[in-house]
């Protein structure tokens, strides 16, 4: 028995998901899948699954685009979203702009 937390989590589109299962459940392996509450084994749990894996590819495509066209909309406004917590010798400042960091310059200087 395999427990997965969710279809999304299991495989990345509805072709996939089908494949894998039907692989598993032939060498009598089920999988639960937590939040939708389906087990492979029960004769519903795969008419169930088609739709639910359906749904779930759907939604990462429309993610996928919608981070794609932030992106895209950032680049020609001329803004960057960069961050600086482990990025050594430079801070941002109040409007997003890099600052030089003056108490890490040394080790910057030092390294290159």
């Amino acid at each position: 028995m395999i427990i997965t937390k969710s279809i999304s989590r299991f495989a990345r589109n509805t072709l996939d998901c089908l494949n894998y299962v039907r692989e598993l459940k032939d060498l009598g392996i089920g999988i639960i899948f937590e939040k939708e509450n389906i087990n492979t084994l029960d004769a519903k749990g795969e008419v169930l699954l088609t739709i639910l894996s359906s749904l779930a590819q759907d939604e990462s495509r429309s993610i996928s685009e919608n981070c794609t066209w932030e992106i895209r909309r950032r680049f020609e406004t001329g803004k960057h979203k960069m961050s600086t917590k482990r990025f050594l010798g430079y801070d941002t400042d109040e409007n997003g702009k890099l600052v030089i960091n003056r108490t890490q310059e040394p080790i910057v200087i030092r390294l290159y």
